[in-house]
């Protein structure tokens, strides 16, 4: 599930999958300042319409589903050193999730009253997420559950998610001009992820089918991926932005659209399919304070 998750945040969160790339260039083509990495200051923000991010997981006898919206996702600036900046993210996720322990107990419900908040620690150099520390706050209610009940039982969760890459790369190969081609090698995410509940504590206690929590910790391996970057003219909330549609071919298949004038991610249709694991985001940028 952890594998899951980290996906999510190379994708979702814009802040890119740590990761060197080598590239196929053009030695002639000259690169304007605009293509090259942004230069992010204390308060810059950008706000996100998530319509939606599914993803589903199948390890080890268990398997998990996750069909979610977020809505009003805020990442912004709220400090920086010499070599990296700290970005804060909140926002509101509404959804539909179901677990099965491979063991015969499932649960399955609604994410009601869901809030997600974390820090990010991305380094200057080429946007590579280098750690996420992600807390997800929800009142869920669980529709299908072991417990002979006619009605949802209603469960407070906390989900702590951490990501750590010893080796951060990005997945925007900076600097980008029109026709651009290359690789963005292979790489490895260290996570944990753990599920806790009072209610869950309680239940397990008279229930034991009924987890008391749940505790994932494991390396995940990210393919290789293959792109091409092009200019397109692409309209987001309103707003016309001249952007690199990143376009994926091997590992990722969709696209991934960067425009420098919002020094970020504008868009994002894309899916990632490696047979236990499958990810999709449908989201764009709705505003940014960013110069």
């Amino acid at each position: 599930m952890k594998r899951l998750v980290c996906l999510i945040f190379c994708m979702l969160l814009m802040c890119s999958i740590p990761g060197f790339a080598y590239n196929v260039t053009n030695e002639s083509h000259t690169i304007t300042i605009d293509d090259d990495v942004p230069i992010w200051e204390n308060g810059d923000l950008w706000r996100y319409e998530i319509n939606r991010l599914y993803f589903s997981l199948n390890q080890s006898g268990q398997a998990m589903s996750l069909d979610l919206s977020l809505n009003e996702l805020m990442i912004n600036v709220i400090g920086q050193t010499t070599t990296s900046y700290q970005m804060g993210l909140s926002g509101n996720i509404a959804g539909i999730f179901d677990y099965n322990d491979g063991a015969g107990t499932t649960l399955g419900g609604i994410l009601f009253i869901t809030k997600v908040s974390g820090n990010l620690n991305i380094l200057k150099e080429n946007l590579a997420s280098k750690e996420a520390n992600i807390v997800i706050k929800s009142i869920a209610l669980l529709l299908e559950h072991p417990i002979m009940l006619p009605i949802p039982i209603p469960v407070p969760l906390t989900i702590t998610i951490n990501i750590i890459q010893d080796v951060p790369r990005p997945l925007i190969d900076f600097p980008l001009y029109d026709g651009k081609e290359g690789i963005i090698p292979e790489t490895t995410l260290s996570t944990n992820l753990r599920v806790e509940s009072i209610v869950l504590k309680i239940l397990h206690a008279f229930f034991s089918d009924i987890p008391e929590e749940i505790y994932i910790e494991q390396d995940i391996n990210l393919p290789m991926l293959l792109y091409s970057a092009n200019e397109e003219e692409i309209s987001v909330s309103g707003v016309t932005y001249t952007a690199y549609n990143l376009e994926f071919f091997q590992g990722l298949l969709g696209s991934l659209y960067y425009a420098p004038s919002a020094g970020n991610y504008i868009k994002a249709v894309a899916e990632i399919d490696t047979g236990d694991i499958k990810l999709e985001i449908d989201g764009e940028l709705v505003e940014t304070t960013y110069s």
